[in-house]
């Protein structure tokens, strides 16, 4: 198991005196080429954030290079993320991923390029490097999310689990493949032929992780642009796996939460149909309040499971899926200000007789947003998988066992 969302540096903690946030310019564009000034960015002339892509690796045009920066929303219900994009006047990019820089960019231009919201006519000697190895944060998405929330993910650094439907034996990375997790639109898989990657097979599912953005040769419209993800290089690919199950993911949107109301339940209440077969939600129901429970739009529902449980709790698959497993992915996060939590993912190869612990226990949740966990398994034939929440009692200062938020959950088929 592994969660994508690391610990990761701000550089943009505090008072910023003359530097304006990312996501402040990117708001400050409405459609038409601004020249960057005090003026148009409310007093400021610089920008600060790490660098987020790889030049050395080729998969991003010479003279283009990416930033981003995460900063404490003032609601304090999550951080507020946002990257852009840069172009070199010389068309050289000397910085290397990691690389926190302050840059003046008072100016410069600030326009669609191709579709891609850009900041053009950077020099170095307007470039200050700050610091080396930052790890900048990887959000996990699905492509419904990124589709839907393309202004909040462009041009910033994300992973996403999905097939690549054009698959077959010996197709490479080298131009364009196409993305589809069963969750909304496809995605364009861009590798330039000259990447150092071009060369390599693509696997048939992986977590990728790259930089989305808008792709439009033609012009800056968005309306009509094609959706794009752009790895940096090879090891942007992990968690290879089977082709994703076509029922899933289980997004828990049908039926209404109405259904599935009430925690306390009989044995066959619990069970109830959903998307994609017959599940039992033992101590938990379908959450849909907004901000507290966390479920990934454009959904408006996801489980929710009791808090100070001495018993465990559980989310099952009441069906098997037939050819086997090679990956499982869940979406999951504290409800609302609760203390966290503690669950594991269990398989059962006998019609759920006995179940097996895939992996160590998840306890680790932020305080804002949700994460995502891949847990590698290696089953064939017949299985079925549950989210077993422990019952570890009543949370005090030394117990954590709050409400825990479940979405979009995914198997894939045995390699």
């Amino acid at each position: 198991m592994a969660s994508c969302v690391k610990k990761y540096d701000n550089p943009a903690e505090g008072t910023m005196g003359a530097a304006t946030y990312i996501y402040a310019v990117r708001e400050a564009y409405r459609g038409n080429e601004i020249t960057l000034s005090p003026s148009t960015l409310g007093g400021a002339s610089q920008i600060q954030g790490v660098v987020i892509s790889d030049a050395a690796a080729g998969n991003t045009e010479p003279g283009l290079f990416f930033i981003q920066q995460t900063v404490a929303s003032a609601n304090q219900v999550g951080d507020i993320t946002r990257g852009i994009a840069l172009r070199m006047s010389s068309g050289n990019v000397t910085w290397k991923t990691g690389d926190s820089l302050r840059i003046n960019v008072e100016g410069m231009k600030l326009d669609r390029i191709n579709g891609r919201l850009t900041i053009s006519g950077v020099t170095e000697d307007r470039v200050t490097k700050l610091a080396e190895n930052r790890t900048p944060l990887v959000r996990s998405a699905n492509l419904a999310m990124l589709n839907v929330m393309m202004p909040e993910y462009e041009s910033s650094l994300v992973a996403v689990h999905a097939d690549v439907k054009d698959y077959a034996a010996g197709v490479l990375f080298g131009g364009e493949r196409t993305l589809s997790d069963n969750t909304g639109p496809q995605f364009g898989l861009v590798t330039r032929n000259e990447a150092a990657f071009a060369g390599a097979q693509t696997p048939i599912n992986a977590q990728f992780t790259g930089i989305p953005g808008y792709f439009n040769a033609s012009g800056k419209d968005t309306a009509g642009a094609k959706r794009i993800l752009q790895l940096r290089n090879i090891n942007d690919t992990a968690f290879l796996s089977g082709a994703i199950y076509s029922n899933f993911p289980e997004n828990f949107e049908y039926p209404d939460a109405s259904a599935k109301s009430s925690y306390n339940v009989t044995a066959t209440a619990n069970n109830i149909d959903l998307a994609s077969g017959n599940w039992k939600l033992q101590q938990a129901i379908l959450g849909n309040t907004v901000i507290r429970d966390k479920y990934n739009l454009p959904g408006k529902q996801c489980i929710r499971m009791q808090q100070n449980l001495t018993t465990s709790g559980y989310v099952q698959m009441n069906f098997d899926v037939t050819e086997g497993a090679s990956k499982v992915t869940v979406f999951y996060g504290k409800y609302y200000t609760d203390p966290s939590s503690t669950f594991r993912l269990e398989y059962s190869v006998n019609g759920g007789t006995t179940w097996v612990n895939v992996a160590p226990n998840v306890s680790y949740m932020p305080d804002r947003g949700s994460l995502q966990a891949s847990f590698r398994v290696n089953v064939t034939g017949n299985v079925r998988f549950r989210i077993n929440k422990l019952g570890l009692g009543a949370s005090s200062s030394t117990v954590f066992n709050g409400r825990l938020c479940l979405e979009d959950i995914v198997v894939y088929k045995k390699l």
